[in-house]
């Protein structure tokens, strides 16, 4: 066991009576993350991070903090420290218990996967009454900015594709409705890999480190990009939780495409750079996208019903 995991055990109240500690492998954080067994309170999750990412965590620490009081399935913050003779923070919220629903979904009733949709955009509904704070800068600056960065760097790299111009010349002509849009808390990583379910049932979402402030509506990209492949179900229920069953406006779905245009590029770009051994198959991904929203002249994709 490493030193400083020990020395957690020994100085921090809820871990001196712990039972068993494993590690959990899943996941594509850069944390180390545990599954503790508390003497009081059930299971928790122990998060460790580097010192240098310990503002970045007591932020992410407080976001969960001020979630509490909303109507939502996630995990309970319990604690926050630094350690900075060990180089590390830690990060101790409460464990739910169940499956990952990107592997459970597909053995579910296209009834009980739409449930859990409805469920779980009922939470998103929820998460989004958070509003960000006052000195967040305009969503449009911060997200136009972006994609401008990774419209740039994809014209200099080598994976063009036969689409690709057409779809930029779509954001670029409705880069305006960004305009004004509201910020609030986005969890940004909204998707089946993050959820939990648990009897065949919503239990909650995990994993908040991405969390961000921004337009709503760019919370559903993942829709497209990895919720979908796994249970077209479950999406058309996050929609209709989302908006509570009722009729989704065309404004929703014109911003939806804005979006799932631009992570396109971004989707490239970041693929190549962190895991290029997998281009090959994000590539496969963004061609089955383009062909879902006919290079995005499609007002709704061809999975939605």
């Amino acid at each position: 066991m490493e030193d400083w995991l020990v020395s957690l055990q020994k100085t921090v109240p809820l871990l001196q009576q712990a039972g068993s500690v494993e590690e959990i492998k899943k996941g594509h954080s850069a944390d180390r993350k545990y599954r503790v067994e508390l003497a009081a309170g059930g299971p928790a999750v122990l998060r460790v991070a580097s010192y240098e990412q310990a503002g970045q965590k007591e932020q992410e620490y407080a976001r969960l903090q001020a979630l509490q009081p909303l109507p939502i399935k996630a995990s309970r913050p319990l604690d926050f420290g630094v350690r900075k003779e060990w180089g590390i923070c830690y990060m101790l919220v409460s464990y739910i218990e169940g499956e990952d629903a990107r592997d459970a979904l597909p053995t579910f009733t296209d009834s009980e996967q739409q449930q859990v949709g409805f469920l779980a955009g009922r939470d998103l509904a929820a998460m989004h009454q958070l509003a960000a704070p006052a000195s967040t800068s305009p969503w449009a600056e911060r997200c136009v900015q972006k994609h401008r960065m990774y419209a740039a760097a994809y014209a200099a790299s080598d994976s063009a594709f036969k689409d690709g111009g057409r779809i930029l010349a779509f954001i670029d002509r409705h880069l305006p409705l960004l305009a004004g849009r509201p910020s609030c808390f986005l969890h940004d990583d909204f998707h089946v890999g993050n959820l939990i379910v648990r009897d065949r049932s919503y239990a909650g979402v995990i994993d908040f480190n991405r969390y961000d402030w921004g337009d709503p509506v760019h919370e559903f990209v993942k829709l497209a990009f990895f919720s979908k492949e796994v249970s077209v179900p479950f999406c058309n229920g996050q929609l209709a939780g989302y908006w509570n069953g009722q009729e989704i406006p065309d404004s929703f779905w014109t911003l939806y495409n804005v979006y799932t245009a631009m992570a396109i590029f971004s989707s490239i770009i970041w693929t190549e750079r962190t895991v290029p051994a997998l281009l090959p198959d994000m590539m496969k991904r963004i061609q089955t996208i383009v062909e879902e929203h006919d290079a995005f002249e499609r007002r709704i994709p061809s999975w939605y019903s």
